[in-house]
């Protein structure tokens, strides 16, 4: 799916955070990291097609409560589900992208679709 210069794909597979940035890295891409609207609405088709919601190349790991993109720079574009990020249990640094296309802060122990960004 190509959103002005960005595609953004999936070959369906599965990995937590970490794996998920290596896999991304290995085919040259990055983790999807949506900037504006155009770009999540991209990806939330995707999770409508997979039906599997997937990690961003967003998290707030170095900083509690300040997400960024893994390039360190600050979000310019969010769009959180309503009482998120909550943090719960002191354990959610990553952020997946439910069927609606509203983030969730998540463990990013858990494993979730794998969408690159090129």
């Amino acid at each position: 799916m190509t959103v002005g210069e960005k595609i953004f794909k999936t070959e369906g597979s599965e990995g937590n955070f970490e794996t998920s940035k290596a896999v991304c890295s290995q085919t040259g891409g990055l983790l999807a990291s949506p900037r504006n609207s155009a770009e999540n609405s991209a990806i939330q088709q995707i999770v409508a097609r997979h039906k599997k919601m997937p990690f961003l190349g967003i998290n707030d790991i170095q900083t509690e409560g300040t997400f960024k993109h893994l390039n360190g720079e600050a979000l310019g574009y969010s769009n959180w589900a309503s009482n998120e990020p909550n943090n719960s249990e002191g354990k959610e640094d990553c952020v997946e992208v439910h069927s609606s296309g509203k983030w969730n802060d998540r463990s990013c122990a858990e494993k979730r679709l794998i969408i690159y960004e090129y």
